[in-house]
Order: C-alpha cells, then sequence, then structure tokens
C-alpha cells in the first residue's frame, strides 16, 4: 500500500474509533472481553511490578490506564489518533487512583519508541487492522528487551468465512475484515522470533460482543438514526440496512458456533 494510502486509512481507522457509533456500539474498551481479558493478558504475561510495558494502538487509554493499576507498572500508549491521546492522558491523570500510563501520538505499526527497552508489549485488537503484520510484529518486538513478553489478543477467522457484506465500516469496527486464523497468529509471532509461544480460547467474549453490537444497534434506531447506507444521516457510509444487519449479526453467531469466528490471546517471549 502506497504511504499516502496507508495514512488515509489509518486517519480514517483511528476516526471510526472514536465516533459515537464504535463507542454505542462496542462499549469504551472496543475490545471482547472489555478490562477483564485486558488483565487475564497481563497476567499471561506475567507484567511485574515497575516493568516497562507499551500498548500499541491504546485508543483513550482504558487498558493502559488498567494494566498500570492492577500491575503496578508504567505504560506507554502509542495512538494514532491526536484526540484519543488527549483524552487518555486525561483519563490516566484525573481518575480516582492515577495511572502510571503517557501516550502519544504516533503510528502503532512504527511506535517512535527505543528498541530493547521495554519488558512487555500488548496489542488488543489491532494487529487484525495492520496492513503489514509480519513487519508490524517484527517491529513490536524489537521494542522488547531479552526475556520481555508480547501479548496479543485479537479475532480469530477461518479464511474464507466472512460474510462480502461485513467489507464495510462496521466489519473494520468488529477488527474483522482482516482478521486471521488462530495458528496465523502463532505463525507470525513464531517468525517474528519469538519463542514459548502460548494460546487461550476466549471466543466466549465474541458472543458477548456480538450481544452488544445488537444491543447498540438496535437503540440506534430507536433513537431515529438511520443505518441505511445512502441515507444523510447515516453513522458511517457502508453500513448495511436495519434488515440486513439483523441476519448478519445471526450469521456471526452461528460462525461463532461452528468455531469458525472466534478470539483469542497470544503470548511469546522474545530469547
Amino acid at each position: 500500500m502506497e504511504t499516502s494510502e496507508r495514512a488515509t486509512t489509518k486517519a480514517c481507522c483511528a476516526d471510526l474509533y472514536q465516533s459515537e457509533l464504535a463507542r454505542m456500539v462496542l462499549g469504551d474498551t472496543l475490545h471482547p472481553g472489555g478490562l477483564r481479558l485486558t488483565n487475564r493478558l497481563g497476567r499471561l504475561m506475567e507484567i511485574q511490578r515497575d516493568t516497562w510495558v507499551v500498548d500499541l494502538a491504546s485508543g483513550s487509554g482504558p487498558s493502559a490506564s488498567a494494566i498500570s493499576r492492577t500491575f503496578h507498572c508504567k505504560v506507554v500508549g502509542i495512538e494514532y489518533s491526536r484526540v484519543a491521546c488527549v483524552a487518555a492522558s486525561g483519563n490516566a491523570r484525573n481518575a480516582p487512583v492515577p495511572a502510571r500510563a503517557w501516550f502519544l501520538q504516533g503510528d502503532a505499526e512504527f511506535p517512535p519508541l527505543r528498541n530493547g527497552h521495554f519488558d512487555g508489549v500488548l496489542s488488543e485488537c489491532s494487529l487484525s487492522l495492520f496492513p503489514d503484520k509480519p513487519s508490524s510484529l517484527f517491529r513490536a518486538v524489537q521494542l522488547l528487551k531479552p526475556g520481555g513478553k508480547l501479548g496479543i489478543s485479537d479475532v480469530t477467522l477461518t479464511l474464507g468465512s466472512l460474510p462480502a457484506e461485513l467489507n464495510n465500516s462496521l466489519g473494520q469496527i468488529l477488527c474483522l475484515s482482516d482478521a486471521l486464523p488462530a495458528e496465523g497468529y502463532v505463525r507470525l509471532m513464531s517468525e517474528a522470533g519469538l519463542t514459548n509461544i502460548h494460546k487461550e480460547d476466549a471466543s466466549e467474549s465474541v458472543a458477548e460482543l456480538l450481544g452488544k453490537v445488537r444491543a447498540g444497534l438496535s437503540a440506534l434506531t430507536y433513537m431515529g438514526l438511520s443505518l441505511e447506507k445512502d441515507s444523510p444521516d447515516s453513522f458511517v457510509p457502508g453500513i448495511p440496512a436495519p434488515g440486513s444487519w439483523v441476519e448478519l449479526l445471526e450469521r456471526l453467531e452461528e460462525m461463532v458456533g461452528a468455531g469458525d469466528l472466534g478470539y483469542w490471546l497470544f503470548i511469546g517471549e522474545k530469547p
């Protein structure tokens, strides 16, 4: 992908994740399992007190702040959206229990940080969105000290199983458009030089997320906001008409039941 096209895509994606639609549909954490799975990922990474951790594509900072408070560590969040970085910094600083979390505006695929300095790197529901996953993962591993751990939580998808109707903004919000099978993530981690790779199935969280999506989209319809593709008051162009998205959600729920759609945690160690 050309540099200008890549930048445009990232900017649109960042704006989409800060949109009212994303918050209404997915909630504040914007990924399956919420902070429960964030903390589970931190435990599997064995994050220690006073260590340094990077949160790639940190959004408005709920995961970075939660990791900092739970494990008493220091977290640097990298986020493409300036608005999200400002919000994350304020949230971390002004919370009843302030978090030791700092946020930098930057490209999570090219993190503006010193290599070999960090004890942990986490990527929640973001690797599936990166156009060049092998290179992005290689650069993430470079940030780690020897013995440091990379933690990934992401949507998994059987190749060829995504309905064509979800090649749009809704599919992007749900991290579906370019997701991999579970073994695809393991292969990428191994090729990036990580060892002792552990994987854990958390696919029940996808069913919970789909329930949130159903409720959120129903709320939009109840509020009189159009979801139709060509409507002038549609939140995001490309979202299917109301009858269609109900059918799509049912299909996705069937995919979860069949094992074609899931959510997994992956942890690997830098030798």
